[in-house]
């Protein structure tokens, strides 16, 4: 057959197939009927079945089978006997509206789960970078043990010696998180950005959507500075304004010229507004920032040439790392085995979601085999009832594959409305866990429900059909008569279906108890987090960041003393409102971790042969800050008026780095000091101070977090390169924030106002991953309960209704209603312990994916093990009663009228 006569069928093929009138379908369906009267007459003349067929269309429907070699020849037939197979099952399920609507939604629910948590999966960790060649791009990483080592930058010097001993690199480029005060008509803000070197978009593969990016004619002093807005930060800040390009805008005290708009890409660590230039910050072109070893405050991204590899790479930096360890030994603490590393950049990017994000996945996996197992038990009870039916139509020459097509075609109906319902389910869902996601990964604005998404769903739908279509088990040639001579009595089932219905209970069982034990495991961490001591006296606190850049303070030293007036000023101020009991200055403020980490050393006191270095976070505090924010005082004093500019100089330490640097005696009176290379670079003294008091630690890196190392040194003697107002009320310190807002407007206008947050709110804030892990887990947990719960009464219900006449005879000869409900209910008892002794192993061995994640709470914790089957037991049991409770309530004369 030519091309064009195929094309001018096919479309008549399909409007006859779909577009067929009812009289036509009419009388079809009874030309079927004869066909298959005189097909069965035909078998009891002894033919075989497919002869029997074939000499009825020859007898009864001449013009049928003349169309059938037609359509044969045409290569349509498949077509249209595919669209009557769909008619069938769409028939036959309208015929059975309680079975659809149950598998309907329960599939649902399964698929729709799957599909939401994939679609944060893929966003997350497995889509492309939108990056030109994303996969060659890598993060390099410099970390040491101890808390806050995990990420510790690099210095410039370290970067050049890492472009000259390295040839697995096409390029590489600097860039440092920064932050910067925008000046606006609404006044300041701060916005996070970027401060790159003029290659950096040609290594990240980033291309504008309006304007240019910077290049190398960017790059050093006396260059004007520039902007490149993100995608994100030019939607948000500037409502996507076309006419951006060329803006003159007021950053610190610079004008800056917006030069181009990024296209939509996510950035790491953190997500920023806007990347500069870094003549913005003189700091950053400063010989102390460029020749300084210690100074590490440079992040490193790098393109591979086209034939390295990621392991080839991360050789030459290891190499590089050792020769730098062995010639600059003083630059590097031996003690706290500080490293290099190459990490793929897609992969860092999704680093701290990448555990949460699988165990989800995993919970919604879960879900979808207990749904599952669930439609599989309700179709195999649907199918004994349709047994009959298939046996039928088996004599009357269907062949094997002619019956699992019919089952395919029902099975595809019923799972692909699921899966259709479940992509609305997703939909809904998709917000929420967009919301979770950016907690975790700046690539959250990346999660949708595209079209590879919606692929996950239908071939979930489609892999269900093709499970559940075979399961089913079809009448075998030879045994047509037996099982027709049955008629329409009751039949419970081969001895096959019902230990697979059996097997299928016991799965949902177990998952569940699987399920229920991560979430509980899950929920207990969140109790566990809600009750640690945050080392405050109380939680009626208010702080208020109100900062100046370190890059205005170090252009201009001399403004320290109006700075101070300043916030002396807002301090009085706010005092004076109703309510307020206390109001104290210091940076960072309290359950804030402090970004600046140095190295500190006690007077008189040797490290050991490899002991790691000393490292505390630097604190300033004014002599109300431990009051007002509730750090009690363990020993000594608190600062007080007397310490000033010019006085002895003093500090106050917390118990943790008092326990570092004396341990076993009295901190007070002894002298510390900060010490390291990087104080050359700072413009804080290393002169000794004594140590006047000592304070509770408090958890300023986050509940799960160890306690920090923290020193402390008053406000007046110390420059101000940030300030935090730390404000305590006696009752509902939240009703403040309006009045102190409007203070510090008056008092600052230019200075932006961040963080403006009540300790309970940063507790919950600190909390709420962990409560979203919980609430999602326990969210799947319930739902598989749920599921399970009904897939046990189905089960024992569908037992009992097969079982009526039996259970009629055993109630006519002495059994009591009693001694039925134990029969019932020992035979789901026996699924249920079996489910649960599985489920309870699984729970145990399956804990340990999760340890990453749990606080607080053993991931063998025995409370879980005991509560979480004794609570999947009482379920279990209740299911079971319903149906035992309707066997006990047979009517022996009735159900033995049965035949």
């Amino acid at each position: 057959m030519t091309i064009e006569r195929f094309l001018r069928i096919i479309p008549l093929r399909l409007r006859s197939v779909f577009h067929r009138s009812d009289v036509e379908r009419e009388l079809d369906e009874e030309l079927e009927y004869h066909i298959e009267q005189q097909t069965a007459q035909n078998i009891r003349a002894g033919m075989t079945p497919q002869v029997a067929r074939t000499a009825a269309l020859r007898a009864i429907g001449g013009i049928e089978f003349r169309k059938e070699q037609v359509r044969d020849t045409r290569g349509t037939r498949w077509l249209e006997e595919a669209a009557r197979d769909l008619r069938f099952a769409v028939r036959s399920l309208r015929h059975s509206p309680a079975f659809t609507a149950v598998v309907v939604l329960t599939l649902a629910l399964g698929i729709g789960a799957n599909t939401a948590i994939f679609s944060v999966v893929r966003g997350v960790l497995l889509k492309p970078l939108p990056h030109r060649d994303g996969d060659r791009l890598v993060y390099l990483r410099h970390s040491m043990d101890g808390p806050g080592g995990a990420n510790l930058n690099f210095s410039v010097p370290e970067v050049r010696d890492l472009r000259d001993g390295t040839t697995s690199f096409a390029g590489m480029a600097e860039y440092s998180s920064w932050g910067v005060t925008l000046q606006g008509s609404e006044g300041a803000e701060s916005i996070a950005v970027g401060l790159v070197t003029g290659n950096y978009f040609d290594v990240m593969g980033l291309a504008p959507v309006l304007g240019r990016v910077t290049g190398p004619a960017d790059d050093g002093p006396g260059v004007p500075p520039v902007m490149v807005l993100t995608y994100d930060g030019w939607i948000t800040r500037f409502g996507g304004d076309p006419d951006i390009v060329g803006r003159q805008l007021q950053v610190e005290d610079a004008s800056v010229t917006v030069i181009g708009v990024l296209q939509p890409a996510p950035f790491f660590p953190t997500r920023v507004d806007a990347l500069l230039n870094m003549v913005i910050s003189p700091h950053h072109l400063s010989a102390s920032m460029v020749e300084g070893r210690t100074h590490r405050m440079t992040e490193v991204v790098a393109r591979l040439e086209p034939d390295a590899t990621v392991e080839q790479a991360r050789g030459e930096v290891v190499a590089v790392a050792a020769r730098l360890r062995q010639a600059y030994p003083d630059a590097y603490d031996a003690g706290a085995h500080q490293r290099m590393s190459v990490i793929p950049f897609k992969r860092v990017m999704g680093e701290r979601a990448q555990l949460t994000l699988w165990l989800l996945m995993s919970a919604a996996a879960f879900v979808l085999i207990i749904a599952a197992a669930n439609v599989a038990n309700l179709t195999l009870m649907r199918g004994v009832r349709r047994d009959q039916e298939l046996v039928v139509r088996a004599a009357l020459g269907a062949g094997a594959t002619r019956l699992r097509r019919l089952l395919l075609a029902e099975n595809l109906v019923l799972t692909l409305i699921g899966a259709a319902l479940g992509a609305a389910v997703a939909i809904g869902g998709v917000g929420l866990l967009k919301s979770f996601a950016e907690r975790y990964s700046t690539r959250a604005n990346e999660i949708r429900l595209d079209l590879p998404v919606l692929g996950f769903a239908v071939a979930l739908a489609v892999a269900l059909a093709l499970v559940l279509s075979f399961l089913a088990t079809l009448p075998k040639e030879g045994t047509y008569a037996s099982r027709i001579a049955a008629g329409m009595r009751r039949m419970s089932g081969s001895l096959r279906k019902q230990r697979l219905q059996r097997a299928l209970v016991v799965v949902q069982i177990a998952v569940s108890v699987v399920l229920l034990a991560g979430a509980t495991l899950l929920t207990r961490t969140m109790i566990q987090l809600s009750q640690v001591e945050t080392g405050l006296r109380t939680e009626e606190i208010l702080t208020v960041e109100v900062g100046i850049r370190p890059t205005q303070l170090l252009r201009d030293p001399s403004s320290d003393a109006q700075t101070k007036e300043r916030y002396y000023r807002m301090r009085d101020a706010i005092a004076a409102l109703p309510g307020v009991t206390a109001v104290a200055i210091g940076t960072p403020g309290p359950l804030r971790s402090s970004t600046v980490r140095f190295e500190v050393k006690a007077e008189a006191k040797a490290l050991a042969v490899g002991e790691a270095i000393p490292r505390a976070e630097m604190r300033l505090a004014n002599p109300e800050f431990f009051r007002a924010s509730g750090i009690p005082l363990v020993a000594g004093r608190e600062f007080t008026s007397t310490d000033q500019r010019g006085s002895a100089r003093v500090v106050i330490v917390n118990q943790a780095l008092a326990d570092r640097l004396f341990p076993g005696t009295d901190p007070i009176g002894q002298r510390v000091a900060w010490t390291g290379d990087l104080m050359r670079f700072t413009p804080f003294s290393t002169d000794w101070r004594t140590v006047v008091g000592v304070v509770r630690n408090t958890q300023d890196g986050g509940l799960d977090a160890e306690p920090r190392a923290a020193m402390y040194m008053p406000f007046a003697q110390e420059l101000t390169v940030a300030g935090s107002l730390v404000i305590r009320a006696d009752s509902n310190v939240a009703a403040l924030i309006p009045a102190v807002t409007r203070i510090v407007r008056r008092l600052a206008p230019t200075a932006p106002i961040d963080e403006v947050m009540t300790i309970a709110q940063i507790k919950d804030q600190s909390v709420s991953p962990r409560r979203l892990n919980a609430a999602l887990v326990s969210s799947f947990g319930l739902l598989a309960v749920i599921i399970a719960a009904v897939g046990i009464a189905g089960v024992l219900a569908f037992s009992v209704s097969a079982r009526t006449n039996e259970i009629g005879i055993r109630m006519s000869l002495g059994a009591d209603s009693s001694r039925v409900q134990r029969m019932i209910l020992g035979e789901g008892g026996l699924l249920l312990a079996v489910g649960l002794v599985l489920g309870v192993v699984g729970a145990y061995f399956g804990a340990r994916v999760i340890r990453g994640l749990l606080f607080g709470v053993a991931p063998h914790d025995p409370v879980t093990l005991v509560v979480v089957p004794v609570m999947m037991a009482v379920i279990g049991v209740v299911a079971c009663w319903i149906p035992a409770l309707r066997a006990s309530r047979i009517d022996p004369a009735i159900s033995m009228r049965v035949t």
